[in-house]
């Protein structure tokens, strides 16, 4: 990583690495994904992390801390810098590195459960356990036109960025699978049994909505920790795992907050965006651009989905109504089963003018004070 960082800051190495293609752009693509993910052990061995690593990947990390090398390993930006390069470097080489990909996926299902525009979701078994395949719905051997590179870009920027990330809050990424479907590549995750958090059955049981605000704003705030623009937060994108935790999932409008990365490419769930992303114009902006902003307003949006197990405005059939309100500056109504205090965090997160909208920070902290108050009855664990 130190080495890395060396290169960063040179513009000529950053624009010779970019002009690399073939063996010797796989050659550091490999190289780079091993350094992010042993840079993200070492620094959670560091930090005092719990364990999580075993056997001689471990040892060797202990030793490392042990001798004192690598103090300024975790100098600022190098390893959003790291992954925002190695994501640039796949994209215009149009490969992945050799390490996300995995193998041993069978007992596919003969159909997909559910899919979108970009691909379908199948089930499956890996390493005896249940898993989900998202299948890249692009013949991924088909030609070079514009099209089905852009489909292919998106694949690998979702699965490089998914694959380093790791919180207890999001979902885990476990590899690219190119065997279940010859020609077609899957991005493989741990089945989540009891699914979204709000689905066509309605939301979560209302004791426990405050524990999952709880959980869904920590890991946006790891997200924005990490340099990451969530970009399309919906409850159909946060998942429940067997615990009954919240799970942040489906990074495809995912990217970078700053820099040649940056989330600028529209596209999205009309209900769930913020103002300045359906009319920068109508919020003082001169460009649409997915912020930390941008995604607080959508977790004020999962709030009242919750609560209501509707999307936002679901009195209104027509997204393009939707979209005239929110620029005007209407708000969806708050239910009568909201508390006070979620209804005061929301309307002020749902500013018309971004900068009024609250840190991720204070929202954890008035969702964590309101908890504390309620009558213990009311509680669940």
């Amino acid at each position: 990583m130190l080495v890395f960082y060396e290169t960063f800051t040179s513009k000529t190495d950053v624009d010779d690495i970019m002009q690399l293609r073939g063996d010797k752009a796989q050659f550091i693509l490999n190289l780079m994904q091993d350094a992010i993910r042993t840079h993200n052990d070492f620094m959670h061995i560091l930090r005092g992390g719990t364990p999580r690593l075993h056997n001689a990947r471990k040892i060797f990390l202990n030793e490392i801390l042990k001798l004192g090398l690598l103090r300024n390993v975790d100098r600022p930006s190098t390893a959003s810098d790291a992954r925002r390069l190695l994501v640039r470097l796949s994209e215009a080489a149009d490969i992945l590195p050799f390490s996300l990909a995995i193998l041993g996926v069978n007992n596919k299902s003969a159909n997909p459960l559910f899919g979108g525009a970009f691909g379908d979701v199948y089930d499956a078994k890996y390493q005896g356990n249940r898993v989900a395949l998202k299948r890249l719905r692009l013949f991924h051997t088909d030609g070079d036109d514009e099209e089905s590179r852009q489909i292919r870009q998106k694949f690998y920027r979702e699965a490089l960025i998914w694959k380093n990330l790791d919180h207890e809050y999001v979902l885990p990424f476990l590899g690219v699978d190119s065997t279940s479907f010859p020609g077609f590549l899957c991005m493989v995750s741990p089945w989540m049994s009891k699914g979204a958090i709000v689905t066509t059955r309605g939301g979560p049981n209302i004791n426990s909505i405050p524990i999952l605000m709880y959980e869904i704003a920590v890991g946006l705030q790891y997200l924005h920790s990490e340099n990451i623009v969530h970009g399309d937060l919906r409850g159909a994108n946060i998942l429940l795992d067997d615990e009954g935790h919240a799970r942040l999932a489906d990074f495809g409008l995912t990217a970078f907050a700053d820099g040649p990365l940056a989330p600028t490419k529209r596209g999205g769930s009309t209900r769930w965006m913020a103002p300045e992303l359906l009319d920068p114009a109508s919020c003082g902006l001169d460009v649409f651009r997915r912020t930390y902003v941008t995604d607080v307003y959508s977790f004020a949006c999962v709030c009242l989905e919750m609560y209501t197990g509707m999307p936002p405005f679901s009195d209104i059939i027509s997204e393009g109504a939707v979209l005239l309100k929110v620029i005007k500056g209407d708000r969806p109504e708050c239910p009568t089963a909201m508390p006070d205090w979620c209804t005061q965090y929301i309307t002020e997160c749902w500013s018309h003018t971004p900068t009024n909208r609250p840190g991720i920070a204070s929202i954890i902290e008035s969702i964590v004070k309101a908890v504390r108050t309620r009558p213990r009855s009311t509680v669940t664990s």
